[in-house]
Formats: structure tokens, C-alpha cells, sequence
């Protein structure tokens, strides 16, 4: 960016702008200024940690999409290897090489203390520093050489994944989205979120916090009647809990009072207590220890999750796993109770987040009057029955599923974004939400001279923005010295711009070099900063204008051109991927239908096992095989197994005449 003015030996004015976050309630860039429109479908998505839901606006009503397995939770976990990747539910058939939770390195940098304690955690993949940035090693599978990928891509893999199955499912192309993301989520997280979705293909029309999401989709705010109501929201996901307090003003729109929460507690760690706990049983048992077996592992967490959520709406479920590990048949019981006992002081830390979330936010319990519900773990009759008593007996809101909830708000926002309310009175009085914004850190001014380089608030946190700021400091300019530098920068003395201040009259024994600058911060409502300055001897000054929502654009524009290299890649892996699934699943079909045959007879059996096995032990060999490799082995088989069939049915026919 370039200097407002010439450099004359300046001294040293040293502005610190902590990255402006937009909060929970607002957005990175509104369309209205962006000038989006669209008249087609625009997606409502939630970005979770562990799953992406997605709904759209249609037909006067929400329609939650679902996948290609016709599920509506898309694992947000990808698998690279053989030179592409696997996305979503295929991506959990190699839980050893499956990437995810990369939402908590999104827009970070590598030293932030988030990160480096995300890396203190095992995780199948290696973070490495990459320009500051966190990114992710992953091992090509086929030849064992490693790439290193950002954050953002591999969101975006994702992301065009159920952009694909929304398109499959509207039967048109989707081109533009609404994205939820947390409430903590900082201006560089939104700015990388964004950038994901470009390398997707979706224009992220908006950017807005899961809270409001989740609000929106019980109605609250859309008319007079949610006036100066105070609405906490609690999201336990599959790996993350959040709690916020809102405030709804008379005009509809939103104030975050306070939110806080716990990055590593959710779902996921509900099923890891259950899991452990039936490895020590197995253990105990068997002798066998499932935990150093991945593959094992991996088929009993997946069963223990479906336990979890049977336990939700019975007292009693069976977890049985067959030919678990080492000939173990594994099948044991699970109570609720039992289970309520494993993640006790897990529910416990929940409902302390609650807690502090209400003193942050200055609440008392009776303050509140709405509770929401998002996230699938807050089915999970235990967590409701420790807000309801945490509450007084104060029940939650019911309704919508909470699995569903962000994903269904965020719908409607699109809807609202894309004008397909313009026609619609049911939904006109829904307010626009750019109109509320807050910053989720402060900013602040250090100074060198003679304030002897003490950090002076400006801003601060959970403010709302448009918000503005004047200070005037007493800087020190020598004999000759006519200009004063004011040096942008970001976290970690990241440099954003200059602004310099000439034409001050030089230093005289009258003011022996002391002068008094006056800088001015305003943040206005998209998240840009202007930065003023002015000499208030001479009355000169400058301004600096610091647009956030392109300070990213390069780094978009990269992201999309390799995304764009890697379409023709990602098609060749999938083709292979599912031939290969293909000569499996007929592998078992002709082993299952020759055990089970009572027509065929010894030699046929013989020739079709012989078959069966060899295709079987080729495949455990050649698992990176390409696409015309798996093709030709599946027409091998084909081969023997229809001539076998036609002998039998030419004897089946034999009979039928002889009868």
C-alpha cells in the first residue's frame, strides 16, 4: 500500500491493528455493497468441524439437501492419495490418511497458540509452516512422495463436494452461498472461508455466525415480538461446544453479549469414553487390545457412535462388531446410564462454558428467555436435562432438528440475500443482518517517543462497528525532521500499509520537538479501517484506507487456478475409486451366491472359488491399481462366472423339458 506522503526522516508513530474480526452477527461483505444478485438457487451452509449440513430456499419452505448416500451430514474429512482425493463418507474408509478438523487452522497463522496446540494432538497428518501459514503434509498414496496443502483447500474439496450434490439434487448449477461459521471466527478465518469457497466454485455472498444461523431458523428476530429478548445459544457438535448470548434489539437485529465455549468437546469425545471403555472390556475378555489395530478401531468407534445416538431415544443398545479382530466376534450392551457415567465430567465442562458465557455476558438465569439448541450432541438426553436444571427448569427450544438448525437459518439467510423474499410477505419482516456487525479483538495504538511505546486501546472488543475513535499522542521529531510515520500492521507485526504525515513545521525552542498528532481509527460497518492523522499545530493531515475484504484476493485467485489444475485429477480418482469398489462388491456377491448355491455342483463350485480368490488376492495387492486394471480383473471374473451360470442354467432348463 502505498505512503500518503514523502518520506522526510520520520519519526515513528507505530499503529497496532490487531486483525478487526466481524462477529457471530455480521458479515464479511455484505452484497448490498458488493453488488451481488442472484436468480437461482443460493446455498444455506454450515461448516462444522466434524459434518456440513446444507439447505436451500425453495418453494416457500427449507430443504435440507442430502448427499449421495442420502444422508444429510457430510463428513468434513478428505483422504489424498493415488494423486487425488476422497472426499466426505469415502474419505472414512481410510481413517489413517483422513484429514480433518481443519477448520481450526483456517486463517491462522502457524505460531498462533491455537495451532501449535492442535499440533500437540495426534492427528493422522503432519502441520507445517508454509509462509506463516498452517498447512497439512499429506502422503500420495501411490508413490509415497508428500504434498503440502493450505486449510482453505482442503475445505474447498469439501465444499464442492456438496456443491455437487446440491446441483444433482436442484438438477441446475449453484454458483453462490451463505456460510455459518462460529461466533469466535476472526476477520482472517472469515477472509479464508471465503477463499474456500471460491476454490469451490461458490460465490460466499455472506459470511455469518452460527448463532444467528441457529436463531433465525426458530424465527426469532423476524418480527416486534422478539424485542429486547435474551437468547442463549448452545452448539455441541461432533467435536466443538459453543456458547452465546445474544440481545435482539426492536429493529430485529442482533448483539453477541458475550460467547465462549471449548474447541475440543463435542461428539466425538462422547464416543471416545464409550470406546475406550469396550477396549478394556474386549481386553479384559479376549486378550486382544483393538486400540493398537486402527482398521479395528475404526469399525468400533463407527458402532459405538451408532449407540451413542441410539441411546438418545432408548435406555439400551447393543454395540456388536463381527470378526472384530483376531477371530473376536465382539457384541456387549450399553446402557444410558452407563454411558451418562463414562462422559460425566464431560457434560460437566459443557455446562460450565454455560456459565461463564453468563457472566461474561452479565446475565442472570431469569434474563433469559429463549434457549436454542444446535449441534447433534444436543440430543443427548443427559446435556438437555442439565440446562433444564441448570435454567431452573427452563426448557429449550423444540422444533427444529438440532443436527439441521445452523444449516436451516443460514438457508433463509441465502433466501433473504438472493431477494427470493422480495415476493415472499411471509418473510419481509426478517431484518438484514449486515446492519449489525461487531469485531471479535481490539484494535490499538502502540506509540514510540515519548509515550515510550505503551499500547493505547481504541477499540474494543465486542463493540460494534461502525465504531470510531480519536487519541491525540505526543510524539518527539528532531531539529530537521518534518514528517511522522504511522506503520500498519496486523497480529505478529504483520506489515498491512504506511500512512506518513509531512509538511510539520521542524522542532523550534519553543516547542523543543514535542508536537501533538491526533489519530483517528474508524471501523465501519463491512470491516474496513480507516486510519487519519493530523498535526494539531498545523492542522495537515492524512488518511490510510485499509480495505480487509481484498487483502486476500491474490491468495483466492492462486487457490482457484491450482483447484481448476486439479478437476481433471479429481475425476480419474474418482472413476478409479469406484471401479475398484465395484470389482470388491461383486467379489463378495459371488462368494456369498457360490456358498449358498445348491445347483451348482463340486467342479463349478471349485472353478468359481478358484476365481473368486484369485480376483480377491489381485485386489489385496494392486489396491492403487488404475481404473482399466480393476476393469479388466472384474471382466475376468464376469467371464468364468457367467459360464458357469449358463451350465446351470442349461441343467435347470434340461429338467423343466424332462418334466
Amino acid at each position: 500500500m502505498a505512503r500518503a506522503g514523502a518520506a522526510v526522516a520520520p519519526a515513528t508513530l507505530l499503529l497496532v491493528l490487531f486483525a478487526v474480526a466481524v462477529s457471530a452477527s455480521g458479515l464479511l461483505v455484505p452484497d448490498e455493497r458488493r453488488g451481488h444478485s442472484s436468480d437461482g438457487a443460493v446455498l444455506g451452509i454450515d461448516l462444522g468441524t466434524t459434518h456440513i449440513c446444507v439447505g436451500v430456499y425453495r418453494n416457500g419452505r427449507v430443504e435440507i439437501i442430502p448427499d449421495e448416500n442420502g444422508g444429510h451430514m457430510t463428513p468434513n474429512r478428505v483422504a489424498f492419495h493415488d494423486n487425488g482425493w476422497l472426499v466426505g463418507e469415502a474419505a472414512l474408509d481410510d481413517p489413517s490418511r483422513a484429514i480433518h478438523g481443519v477448520k481450526r487452522l483456517i486463517g491462522k497463522e502457524f505460531h498462533d497458540e491455537d495451532v501449535q496446540r492442535e499440533m500437540t494432538r495426534r492427528l493422522p497428518y503432519d502441520v507445517v509452516d508454509v509462509d506463516g501459514k498452517p498447512c497439512v503434509r499429506v502422503v500420495d498414496g501411490g508413490d509415497g512422495d508428500a504434498r503440502v496443502v493450505s486449510a482453505e483447500e482442503i475445505t474447498a474439496a469439501v465444499l464442492a463436494k456438496v456443491k455437487e450434490s446440491a446441483e444433482a439434487y436442484l438438477g441446475r448449477a449453484v454458483t453462490s452461498a451463505v456460510v455459518a461459521v462460529p461466533a469466535h471466527f476472526g476477520d482472517e478465518q472469515r477472509i479464508a472461508t471465503r477463499a474456500a469457497g471460491g476454490i469451490a466454485g461458490l460465490d460466499v455472498m455472506r459470511i455469518i455466525g452460527e448463532p444467528i444461523a441457529a436463531a433465525s431458523a426458530y424465527g426469532i428476530g423476524d418480527d416486534a415480538r422478539s424485542s429486547g429478548k435474551r437468547v442463549l445459544v448452545f452448539h455441541l457438535g461432533g467435536s466443538t461446544l459453543d456458547v452465546t448470548a445474544l440481545a435482539v434489539h426492536d429493529d430485529g437485529l442482533f448483539d453477541v453479549l458475550a460467547t465462549n465455549g471449548d474447541a475440543h468437546l463435542g461428539g466425538e469425545d462422547f464416543d471416545r469414553r464409550v470406546v475406550d471403555h469396550f477396549v478394556e472390556i474386549i481386553k479384559r475378555k479376549h486378550g486382544v487390545d483393538v486400540g493398537g489395530d486402527g482398521r479395528a478401531l475404526h469399525r468400533l468407534r463407527r458402532e459405538c457412535e451408532r449407540a451413542k445416538r441410539a441411546l438418545s431415544v432408548e435406555h439400551l443398545a447393543r454395540v456388536e462388531v463381527e470378526s472384530l479382530l483376531d477371530g473376536v466376534n465382539f457384541s456387549e450392551t450399553l446402557t444410558r446410564a452407563e454411558f451418562e457415567e463414562l462422559n460425566e465430567d464431560l457434560f460437566a465442562r459443557a455446562i460450565s462454558s454455560v456459565r461463564k458465557t453468563m457472566a461474561d455476558a452479565g446475565l442472570e438465569k431469569c434474563d433469559v428467555d429463549e434457549i436454542i439448541l444446535s449441534g447433534g450432541s444436543t440430543m443427548i438426553p443427559k446435556v438437555r436435562q442439565l440446562l433444564i436444571d441448570y435454567f431452573d427448569g427452563k426448557e429449550p427450544n423444540h422444533g427444529v432438528n438440532p443436527d439441521e438448525a445452523v444449516a436451516y437459518g443460514a438457508a433463509l439467510r441465502a433466501a433473504q440475500a438472493s431477494g427470493q423474499f422480495n415476493n415472499d410477505r411471509r418473510h419481509d419482516l426478517i431484518p438484514d443482518i449486515a446492519s449489525t456487525v461487531a469485531h471479535t479483538t481490539s484494535i490499538e495504538i502502540a506509540t514510540a517517543g515519548s509515550d515510550g511505546g505503551e499500547v493505547t486501546p481504541m477499540i474494543s472488543r465486542w463493540s460494534h462497528i461502525p465504531a470510531e475513535k480519536t487519541h491525540v499522542f505526543t510524539t518527539y521529531l528532531g531539529w530537521r525532521e518534518t514528517a511522522v510515520t504511522i506503520r500498519v500492521v496486523a497480529k505478529h507485526n504483520t506489515l498491512v500499509g504506511e500512512l506518513e504525515l509531512t509538511g510539520i513545521r521542524p522542532a523550534s525552542i519553543w516547542n523543543w520537538g514535542w508536537r501533538p498528532i491526533e489519530v483517528t481509527v474508524k471501523v465501519d460497518r463491512y470491516g474496513d479501517i480507516l486510519v487519519e492523522a493530523t498535526d494539531k499545530d498545523s492542522g495537515k493531515s492524512e488518511n490510510l484506507s485499509i480495505n480487509q475484504s481484498d487483502r486476500l484476493s491474490q491468495e483466492i485467485e492462486r487457490m482457484v487456478r491450482e483447484a481448476e489444475e486439479l478437476t481433471e485429477e479429481k475425476r480419474i480418482v474418482r472413476e478409479r475409486s469406484n471401479a475398484k469398489n465395484m470389482l470388491e462388491s461383486y467379489i463378495h456377491s459371488v462368494k456369498n451366491a457360490v456358498t449358498g448355491s445348491e445347483e451348482m455342483n463340486w467342479e463349478e463350485k471349485v472353478k468359481a472359488e478358484e476365481a473368486v480368490t484369485a480376483a480377491s488376492e489381485w485386489l489385496d495387492g494392486n489396491l492403487a491399481g488404475e481404473k482399466a486394471e480393476f476393469e479388466e480383473k472384474m471382466r475376468e471374473l464376469k467371464t468364468v462366472c457367467e459360464t458357469l451360470m449358463a451350465a446351470v442354467q442349461e441343467r435347470r432348463g434340461r429338467r423343466h423339458d424332462e418334466l
